[in-house]
């Protein structure tokens, strides 16, 4: 058992130079956003890191015990990852929804509703269990692309609207022109 706490703990200081790294990366101009990602990925990284060296450690600690032995001590230690993964897992998705509503928060150009349903819609799919990790990217992929061509689309009408009302301004000019101009002749 001793193995693993000095196992933990090489894996706690593996933990925070990749974080110190990535958050003086996010101070120096990066993106916040590309930074919390990264930040996310070397988490998991050495949380699996983490539960690898567990195993590893417990099958060296077991050799020359009883198959019995060995067998409880797996099963025990399978319960304990499988519980640390999901408390993990939770961990990060809540603070993936933090980051998200902090983003939100900061964004004027969006009502509060529509902050609702963009959590609501991510919630949503984050939560459902009958969706494969690849289904789930798929869906965000998908929302994000239909988003871009509603951006797309209002920009477009948005500069119709200005052409429209710089061609309607310029025949107004043109035509006190020639009224102005018609006067002075007379």
């Amino acid at each position: 058992m001793k193995k693993m706490s000095v196992a933990r703990l090489v894996l706690g200081v593996s933990i925070l130079i990749p974080f110190t790294v990535v958050f003086a990366q996010g101070q120096r101009g990066g993106s916040k956003a590309g930074a919390f990602r990264q930040e996310q990925r070397q988490e998991r990284q050495s949380f699996m890191e983490q539960q690898k060296q567990e195993r590893r450690g417990l099958r060296e600690n077991l050799q020359g015990k009883t198959p019995e032995e060995k067998q409880a001590a797996m099963k025990e230690l399978s319960q304990n990852a499988y519980q640390e993964k999901k408390d993990f897992r939770q961990k990060q998705h809540q603070e993936n929804t933090d980051f998200l509503k902090q983003k939100l928060a900061n964004n004027k150009k969006i009502t509060d509703a529509e902050k609702g349903d963009l959590i609501d819609f991510f919630e949503k799919i984050a939560n459902d269990p009958s969706l494969t990790k690849e289904q789930k990217k798929a869906q965000l992929h998908s929302f994000r692309v239909q988003e871009k061509q509603k951006t797309k689309s209002h920009w477009q009408e948005q500069k119709q609207e200005r052409k429209a009302e710089q061609e309607k301004i310029q025949t107004e000019v043109k035509s006190r022109e020639q009224s102005a101009s018609s006067t002075t002749a007379k």
